[in-house]
């Protein structure tokens, strides 16, 4: 059931558009994910859904209700801002029951929904703590529990984790995947980091220039990207420019960098076609060489090589003067995967792991 509905929605600033005739089913209960670069309109799609802002065109349904022009505060729906907007006069308690009071409940029942929210978020203990006195993880908790308290059909979280250190953004992502799953209500998420998108959603949303480019889960988005943006915007990519030769029932053959690959065809590419190869960075195949490089490999040489405990990143220059990323994992008992700079190698990848896109 879509709990949300964004019909045929268009939104312009300074007859700018922003939003071009978007529509997108939110399902009830799930964490959904608006992923996209800098001024995409992600963000303003959740200020159209959260009423704070008003579109030019379209309709918005809220639980089979149309609600487009509904004002924000008549929506059962909380917003969690970038900037978190807390009160800096009032402690902690205060701030999380300030629409419990606006809404006029008792004070038992603001005492009892507060003290349930201070140990969702795990801040049991520090109602009466002056906002300036928390850190920048606990005043993101504040937020998210001043959202939750009014028991909102819809959670609106715009880049929440934005202003946390690396190390608190990966707990806070558990500890959000953790709240949803306590609470069970919707959540919609923007952000414009790819990592958080994968890691947090059941359902991806990439955005590019006012449009959804492909809607999936975080496996589809990142093994079977729909087209370059995609590729490149999610996960890095080596992108090869190639030309088919020869189809044989589901298989190709095609002609990339000087050298002849069988891969899939899985969208019925015709011979003389000019196709893109993608293939991410642990893909790639990487053996040394030190005379010519096995039928199938490309040579090249190593440029860089980043090591990050787990992995080992290589860059590596092929003989044609194409730059590629290659991955290695190992153990710490293996030390075959340390190359040199300017170590001669042979570049290939398992059939099948490509992504294959017509050119564009």
């Amino acid at each position: 059931m879509a709990v949300v509905r964004l019909q045929n929605i268009s939104k312009s600033f300074d007859r700018q558009m922003v939003i071009n005739n978007l529509c997108l089913d939110i399902v009830k209960g799930e964490f959904l994910t608006l992923l996209g670069p800098s001024g995409c309109g992600k963000t303003t799609v959740l200020r159209l859904i959260a009423g704070l802002e008003t579109c030019d065109s379209g309709t918005i349904l809220i639980n089979g209700r149309d609600q487009t022009r509904m004002p924000a505060c008549d929506r059962d729906v909380n917003t969690v801002f970038q900037s978190y907007a807390l009160f800096p006069h009032m402690n902690v308690f205060d701030n999380i029951a300030f629409g419990l009071k606006l809404k006029k409940i008792a004070g038992t029942r603001i005492r009892d929904r507060v003290k349930e929210a201070l140990e969702l978020v795990k801040l049991e203990g520090l109602e009466t703590r002056p906002i300036h006195q928390l850190s920048g993880g606990q005043q993101q908790r504040v937020a998210i529990a001043r959202a939750i308290v009014n028991r909102p059909l819809i959670l609106l979280l715009d880049e929440p984790l934005s202003a946390l250190d690396y190390k608190l953004r990966k707990q806070m992502r558990l500890d959000l995947r953790h709240l949803h799953r306590k609470l069970g209500i919707t959540f919609v998420f923007v952000t414009h980091d790819q990592e958080e998108a994968l890691t947090l959603s059941d359902r991806v949303v990439v955005m590019h220039n006012g449009c959804i480019q492909q809607t999936g889960t975080p496996k589809d988005i990142y093994e079977t990207p729909v087209n370059l943006f995609v590729a490149d915007f999610v996960g890095e990519s080596n992108i090869f420019d190639a030309q088919v030769t020869r189809t044989l029932d589901k298989d190709m053959e095609i002609q990339i960098q000087g050298i002849t690959k069988m891969v899939q065809n899985r969208r019925n590419f015709t011979k003389g076609q000019t196709v893109k190869i993608l293939l991410r960075p642990e893909d790639m195949t990487v053996e040394r060489t030190r005379h010519q490089c096995p039928p199938g490999f490309l040579p090249g040489q190593v440029k860089e090589m980043i090591y990050k405990g787990t992995t080992v990143d290589l860059l590596i220059r092929l003989d044609s003067g194409h730059d590629i990323f290659a991955t290695e994992f190992f153990n710490e008992d293996d030390q075959d995967i340390f190359y040199d700079v300017n170590e001669r190698v042979c570049v290939s990848w398992i059939k099948g792991w490509e992504v294959t896109l017509p050119h564009e």
